[in-house]
């Protein structure tokens, strides 16, 4: 983050060097003078990736510059948008005969997700390298099911052994000896991938959705070629079972993409549903491919989703709630509700109708869910005529790895009116919340009687607990779908 030292000495320092490397680096030397036979290492990474103007790092000081800020699109010698970078490492490069290149190849938030970078691979290690950094971390997919692990786990070793081999060559040889007959399908779903990213000139975030990339090369035409790509190459290896779980590995990113933007578009062209005379049916083809993913994901021990942890059976299981749409026989689909405080926009856009439009939200806390930072809050729906409800809902999101906790407590009160309200009752999480299931719903079944609004009081944690890593700071509360019956 960017949460640096600014008391007075530091502050001073850091105007003096230009830059927040500069109270680091002279500490670091300082260290680095008492153990003159080790090598100190030290980040130059976000707030501190700058150079400074006066001291420079002892022989024995590795800096570990990181890429984190860069996009992965384009090469970064040729991305516009590096430039700062470019200038970062050659002033490091004037100053240290010792850096250590950490970059980034893989999507954090998303490992099993198309991510087209392999074009990328070769001339940002061949940059690096010329620009003085010999040593490397290169922070790729490393487990079965993220996308490509083997290949790019093969391809980033071939390069760093020798910058300047043919890649081509080298990605070939390998498509060839793993994936045998299914090998041209395959590269086939690569490069077009790969052509589309880069003939739209847009980014890639190593933390982005695939949502983001649903009109481009992950538009509804280009994810019917890449299925057409792989059920070729299912077809080309049918009779091995071996080849044929490798190439449904290779599978899974894709499926993954096709769920996710389905879930952005739930009830439209591309969702899970579709209408028909008022009514919402689930499509099975999408139904069957989730049941497809999670097959191959426990057949060939697919582990994790994302860098969070998250497993495919998390997965699986928070698909399926999401996609248990709550339509029919709801009385809150699609009426208004308000919010005071508002959530944060940065999440669904902050807007409250998300919670009252049937889908309840994902695993992913940016996907259908309403956020709230250290604050209390309340919600207010209005049925728009009175009815009798025999319940009524509305869940919460646990993500603690993303600071996210469920409610301390929910208090729920009813009303005719709009004016005079009653209770309803109140649910409280007991306990310390140091291991709680994903999702969570609160019920309120009794004292219910003639109802139009439902108001909800939702008392939030504030700040982390004593087992969290980040003890003290801020922690969230994610609220999804209003349900009444």
């Amino acid at each position: 983050n960017f949460s640096y030292c600014q008391c007075p000495e530091c502050s001073k320092v850091i105007a003096e060097e230009g830059t927040p490397a500069g109270p680091i680096i002279r500490f670091v030397n300082q260290v680095a003078a008492h153990f003159p036979d080790k090598i100190i290492s030290t980040l130059a990474y976000e707030y501190s990736r700058q150079a400074p103007k006066i001291t420079k790092p002892a022989s024995n000081v590795q800096i570990m510059l990181c890429t984190i800020e860069l996009s992965r699109s384009k090469p970064i010698e040729e991305d516009p948008s590096s430039r700062s970078f470019l200038k970062d490492i050659e002033d490091w490069g004037k100053i240290s005969n010792h850096i250590y290149l950490w970059d980034y190849t893989v999507n954090f938030s998303h490992h099993i997700s198309p991510f087209p970078n392999q074009h990328t691979l070769q001339p940002n290690i061949q940059f690096f390298s010329k620009n003085g950094a010999h040593e490397h971390f290169q922070q790729s997919n490393t487990d079965i099911g993220h996308e490509f692990s083997e290949l790019k786990s093969y391809l980033i070793s071939r390069l760093l052994w020798n910058p300047n081999v043919n890649a081509d060559s080298v990605k070939n040889e390998f498509l060839t000896g793993y994936y045998k007959a299914a090998a041209p399908f395959i590269r086939n779903y690569i490069d077009r991938l790969e052509g589309e990213i880069i003939s739209s000139g847009e980014g890639l975030d190593i933390y982005g959705s695939p949502v983001g990339h649903a009109s481009t090369f992950l538009s509804e035409k280009n994810t019917q070629y890449y299925t057409e790509c792989f059920n070729n190459a299912e077809n080309a290896v049918k009779d091995d079972l071996q080849l044929l779980q490798r190439v449904k590995t290779a599978r899974l990113p894709l499926e993954y993409a096709l769920m996710e933007i389905g879930k952005n578009d739930m009830f439209g062209p591309r969702g899970w549903y579709t209408e028909s005379n008022g009514k919402f049916i689930l499509r099975q083809d999408m139904r069957n491919m989730l049941e497809d993913f999670n097959t191959t994901c426990i057949k060939n021990g697919v582990k994790s989703v994302n860098e969070a942890g998250l497993t495919p059976a998390d997965y699986y299981k928070a698909t399926l709630r999401f996609i248990d749409v709550q339509v029919d026989d709801n009385l809150a689909f699609r009426k208004k509700v308000t919010a005071s405080p508002m959530p944060n926009p940065r999440y669904s856009n902050g807007d409250p109708s998300v919670l009252t439009n049937g889908v309840q939200g994902a695993s992913d806390y940016k996907v259908h869910w309403l956020g709230w930072e250290n604050t209390d809050f309340e919600l207010t729906l209005d049925l728009e005529k009175v009815c009798t409800p025999k319940e009524i809902l509305i869940g919460s999101l646990y993500d603690p790895k993303s600071w996210i906790l469920h409610p301390h407590k929910v208090t729920c009160q009813v009303s005719i009116d709009g004016k005079t309200y009653r209770d309803a009752g109140t649910v409280e999480i007991e306990g310390n919340q140091q291991k709680e299931d994903v999702t969570h719903s609160f019920r309120f079944d009794q004292n219910l009687g003639k109802v139009r609004f439902v108001k909800f009081k939702v008392e939030g944690t504030h700040t982390l607990p004593s087992w969290h890593p980040s003890e003290g700071g801020l922690s969230w509360v994610f609220l999804d779908e209003i349900v009444v019956r």
